[in-house]
Parts: structure tokens; sequence; C-alpha cells
């Protein structure tokens, strides 16, 4: 690539600029504005790459890193770790988003240009810093990332610091200014948090979150294994129906985060229902189960219920009072499931038993055995009548057949043989 070289002294507008820019290095210090700019304007359009290398060449830098060195008027005469520092330093016009993007291309196409000549600005402690971080996920998994959460994250909105042991702490950030510099949701950076006062609760971790700090020096963490025991990934595990589908899951032998995953897409469940039969299998079996755990449950509650009020509601929707021995029986039944309760033979035996009882007492009690008779009957005759309503007198003549006749004729004795039945005992 060719370069501008004057033959007399003056500088070259590209050195005039390099110039400039070596000046406002020196000069801006701790507010680099003028700095920063001119690096911009040096960079966007290649003037490090326009001027020679020295006095006696017309070659230009062969790198970035060897024109921030180079001695003026061809070079910064700089350091190339002051750079790195001052491009940490913001200018004051960043607040404007466009000015703001200006300046963060500068910087990382300035970063790259210096990473080709192996200079990264990345010191050994940092590396060391960041094995460690390193080794801890690789120990620890989440845990080291709950850990991190609770240094840096306050979930209140009152108070700028912690105590913890007497020793004052740097300022946390709120979980909605922690989820933004992630890149994440607070909600996210909250269930971490909440995992490791979770944690804190079962006695599984010793610190709590206010006596934790950033920079706070690494602490014993659980077993990886046990970070699923506090934590879940999904918002609906907070909830009564997460539980109870963490808990099944549990029981099942799986991860509860897995259950409330399908839990939380019945369309993909449904999905896998209807196109592969192990998975409709699975679904018809756990309908089944399903059906019977209800079952077992409606008849519990009723022994239960039959057994704490000594009242018991029959068929016909009347509530009958129990005598005492019978209320005494029904006890014992509720007795024997107590260390059972999950066992549905048990529970239908017992169920059984006291729907016996309950009839035995009806039918000891005339009024109560009318009641319940005719209700008997008058769902009947009502069913009957549905369905005999159901046949279309018009359409009938032209259907009709001797079976049609047949039946009908019988129908007519039966409520003949039922009329009659009245009319004698009136």
């Amino acid at each position: 690539m060719s370069v501008r070289v004057d033959s007399n002294s003056q500088l070259t507008p590209e050195q005039e600029r390099v110039y400039r820019l070596r000046n406002a290095a020196e000069r801006d210090g701790g507010t680099p504005g003028g700095f920063l700019e001119l690096l911009a304007a040096v960079v966007a359009d290649e003037t490090w790459r326009q001027i020679p290398s020295g006095v006696s060449s017309s070659e230009p830098f062969s790198s970035f890193a060897e024109f921030i060195e180079a001695k003026p008027p061809f070079g910064l005469g700089q350091r190339v770790e002051d750079v790195h520092v001052l491009l940490q330093m913001q200018h004051p016009h960043e607040a404007a988003a466009e000015f703001r993007s200006k300046m963060n291309a500068m910087r990382s196409e300035v970063r790259r240009l210096l990473a080709q000549d192996g200079v990264t600005g990345y010191s050994e402690q940092q590396r060391d810093r960041d094995i460690q971080a390193w080794a801890a996920l690789d120990k620890s998994g989440s845990w080291w990332l709950a850990f991190f959460v609770v240094c840096q994250v306050r979930p209140q909105s009152s108070g700028s610091t912690a105590q913890g042991g007497g020793r004052a702490t740097k300022a946390k950030i709120s979980a909605n200014e922690f989820a933004r510099r992630a890149g994440t949701s607070a909600d996210r950076v909250l269930r971490y948090y909440k995992a490791w006062e979770a944690a804190r609760s079962a006695g599984a971790v010793v610190h709590s979150a206010d006596q934790l700090f950033p920079g706070h020096e690494p602490v014993e963490l659980p077993p990886a294994e046990d970070w699923t025991l506090y934590y879940s990934s999904r918002r609906s595990a907070s909830t009564d129906r997460g539980a109870l589908i963490s808990a099944a899951a549990e029981a099942e032998g799986i991860r509860p985060t897995k259950a409330l995953e399908v839990a939380e897409n019945p369309t993909a469940l449904r999905a896998a229902i209807l196109a592969d039969p192990r998975t409709a299998d699975a679904a018809r079996t756990a309908l089944k189960a399903l059906t019977m755990e209800e079952r077992r449950s409606e008849h519990l509650e009723y022994v239960r219920a039959v057994a704490e009020e000594g009242k018991a509601q029959a068929a016909s929707g009347q509530l009958i009072e129990l005598p005492e021995q019978i209320r005494a029986q029904v006890s014992e039944q509720l007795a024997s499931v107590a260390d059972a309760p999950t066992d549905p033979d048990l529970v239908t035996s017992a169920y059984d038993l006291v729907q016996e009882l309950v009839k035995q007492v009806v039918e000891a009690d005339p009024e109560a055995h009318a009641t319940e008779q005719r209700a008997r009957f008058q769902t009947a005759l009502k069913a009957t009548r549905r369905s005999i309503a159901a046949i279309d007198p018009a359409s009938l003549p032209d259907v009709v057949d001797d079976g049609l006749r047949e039946e009908i004729g019988a129908l007519q004795k039966v409520v003949n043989d039922l009329v009659a039945s009245i009319a004698r005992h009136e």
C-alpha cells in the first residue's frame, strides 16, 4: 500500500491528525473525549495505514500496535496498555444512542486490531480469575451461578448496601438491572436467588444472601446433583399446580422440570399422543390411573365425612341421620384405612361397607325408605317419558311393523297396570 510522504518539514494531513490524537491522549487524561473521537476517525478511514512508519521508510505500519507505540510524528508514542485503559472510559456524549454506537464500533475495531498482535489487555490475574470461575462451574454447576447472583443482587428496592459479619459491603444492584446487563429476564435471575435462599433454609449452604457481597471470596458449595432440589427453571413450579406436578414427578422418579415442561405445553403433548403409539399407551394408562385416584379420593372423603358428621346423603339426596351404633361402625372403617389411605382396594372396601350401612338405616325407617323409592320411581318414569318423546308420531306409521306394534302394546299394558295399581289404592 502506498503512503503519502512530503519532502519538506511540514506534517502531512494524516500526520497532523495523529499529532492531535497524541496530544489529546496526553491532555485529556481522565476525560478522553477528544482522544476517543480522533481515534474513531483514525480507525474509520485507516489514517494509520496512510502514513510512513518512520523517517527513512515509505512503507506503512505493519500493525496497529506498532502505530500506537511508534514515536511521533509517525505514531502515537503511547503504550498499548494505556490505550486499552482509555478505551474503557466513557465519552461524555455516549448518552446518545447513535454516538454510543459509534464509540462501541471503534472500541471493537481497535481491540480486534490489537488482538491480531496478541495484545488483548487481558492480564494473567484475569486469566487466573476466569479459570477459577470455570473450575467452580465445572465442579458445582449452577450453584456457582446462584452464588454469583446473591453476591450481586438485592431483590428488594429498599437500601443499596447490605451488611454481613460486621463488614460493609459494596452496593448490590436490582434483579432488573442485573438481567439487563446479562441479557436475560429478572424472573430467571430471581429463580437463582430463591434457589440459594431455599438451600440456606434447608442448611445446604452456610451463607445467607445478606452476608454475601460483590467480590466475596469463594465459599463451599453443595454437590452439583443437589441443584434441582432447590431450583426450578419454570414459573409454574411456584404455583400450587406446579407443586403437585413436581411432587408427582418425584414420586415417579423423574425430574420435576420435565413434568412441568410437558404440563405447560398441552398442544405438544397432544401431538405426541397422536403420533406415537407408546406415548398414547402411556397417556391411556395415566388417565386410567387418574380415574382410579379420583374415585379413591372421593370414596375416602365420603367415609371421612360420614364418620365426622354422623350423617349421610342417600341416593335421593335426602340427608340421613345415622344412629350412634352405625356411626361407630363407620368410624371403625375410617380407622381401618388411616394407615393406608392410598390403597384403592382398602378404601373401596370401606366405602362399600359404609354404603351398605346407610342402606340398612334407610330401609329401617319407613318414611326414609318411601322417600327413596319415590325418588327411584320418578327417575325411571322421567327417563322412559323422555325416550318415548324421541319417537315422532308423524313418522311412526311409515315404518311401523309387527315388532314395533308388539313393543308399543307391551308398553301400553305396563302403563295401564301402573294406573290401575294407583286407582285400587285411592
